[in-house]
């Protein structure tokens, strides 16, 4: 399975064109993009829904968004509904059916000015080889490592505590009340993470992030392929750390450096899963 990360920068390539028919020219043909700077009803967009626009252009996908930022939306012409949101987050695209998904808020720091909300938006697909899994799209902070670190930290926990928790619904109660109807997904216990981690790997703080998120190996390590592999300013920052478990699965990893519709690099990552 062929699996992709961009953080698409709200549709703005460096050219200044805000372009999402780019966006999703550079990404058709992945089995899961993970998608970060998604955004709907923001004024510098154009007040586009662009979750909407993205799902309309790759319409052989199933779609997953989770807002980090949630605004109430002015109405923008007579008439607009006035439940309209000005959101902004991370999306994931499957070719594969999304069987559930969430979205998981990462903390942040009370003091830190200049922050927002960050996230990191959970499905579960299961895979062509009719394997389980976890994928997630996240987007860590840029100005802070230790803010970095927190969010890391809490990854981790999560990812340790869905397993132990098992699946949106279990146990005795749930199927009383007949919330069960038989197509519910367990919690897979092998995950794949992608994203824009804001680290390069030469960075001081990498050896602390691979040694918070100690249950995954980091695919650049394993399978990186040719070139520079900068994804943004010369640095490799956008990710796919898998769980270990993944790691014997990894066949190789690239960074489309043609693609104009960001101010990052598509980053893409192949797995025999």
């Amino acid at each position: 399975m062929r699996f992709v990360t961009y953080n698409i920068h709200y549709g703005f390539g460096r050219d200044g064109r805000n372009e999402l028919d780019r966006i999703a020219a550079a990404v058709d043909g992945a089995d899961i993009v993970a998608l970060q700077e998604v955004e709907r009803l923001w004024p510098r967009s154009n007040m586009v829904d662009q979750v909407a626009r993205l799902a309309k252009l790759l319409p052989d996908y199933w779609v997953a968004y989770g807002a980090n930022i949630d605004l109430h939306s002015p109405a923008s012409f007579p008439g607009e509904a006035v439940t309209a949101r000005r959101q902004f987050g991370n999306m994931l695209l499957s070719r594969r059916p999304i069987l559930s998904s969430r979205n998981i808020l990462l903390p942040r720091p009370m003091n830190q000015p200049q922050t927002m909300q960050r996230g990191a938006l959970e499905v579960i697909i299961e895979s062509i080889h009719g394997r389980p899994v976890r994928v997630y799209s996240i987007h860590l902070d840029y100005l802070s490592a230790a803010t970095r670190s927190m969010q890391l930290a809490a990854l981790q926990g999560h990812h340790c505590a869905a397993i132990a928790q098992g699946g949106p619904w279990v146990g005795k109660y749930a199927m009383d009340d007949h919330w069960l109807v038989g197509d519910e997904p367990e919690m897979p216990t092998s995950a794949i993470v992608l994203g824009d981690f804001n680290i390069d790997p030469l960075a001081p703080e990498y050896p602390a992030a691979r040694a918070t998120m100690r249950d995954f190996v980091d695919v650049w390590d394993i399978a990186f392929t040719s070139g520079s592999g900068a994804t943004k300013d010369g640095l490799r920052i956008d990710h796919c750390w898998v769980t270990s478990d993944l790691a014997t699965d990894v066949d190789r990893a690239w960074v489309d450096n043609d693609a104009r519709g960001s101010d990052h690099q598509p980053a893409w990552f192949e797995l025999d899963i």
